[in-house]
């Protein structure tokens, strides 16, 4: 993952967070297999057999992640250098449809625009995006 990505997972919505693990949250076994024909990103070749991946993995993409031929994860990774609104909007618009959410770090986000704005805002990746030579030098 580069810095400059803010790294989430789509989870389904219908799980009850309240008693399962990351793991357990963050899996897609036993849910029916969303769509994932993706319109608003390109297809492109992942690194792994076993990862259907939309978009440049450096930039904005969505990873569908099988295990034995079952969808196990999906992994969002959102280029803050370059994420312009429609584009969020229409993350946001299918994560809605495939009836998910949001897992950022361990807080469960519902697919609505001004809340992962707000969410956005307040990453690592925005503050290294904003002031890249700043946030490096935090660091020590």
């Amino acid at each position: 993952m580069a810095i400059w990505q803010f790294y989430c997972n789509i989870i389904s919505s219908t799980k009850n967070s309240d008693i399962l693990s990351r793991d357990e949250l963050i899996s897609w076994k036993d849910i029916p297999l969303p769509g994932y024909n993706i319109d608003f990103l390109k297809c492109e070749k992942s690194w792994a057999k076993n990862i259907v991946q939309y978009g440049n993995i450096d930039e904005t993409c969505i990873e569908f992640i099988f295990c034995k031929d079952k969808l196990d994860e999906i992994l969002c990774k959102l280029d803050l250098r370059t994420l312009t609104k429609y584009m969020l909007d229409q993350i946001v618009e299918y994560v809605k449809n495939i009836e998910a959410c949001f897992l950022v770090e361990d807080m469960i986000y519902p697919p609505e625009i001004q809340t992962m704005i707000s969410v956005l805002m307040k990453s690592r990746a925005n503050e290294f995006c904003r002031n890249p030579l700043g946030y490096i030098k935090s660091l020590k």
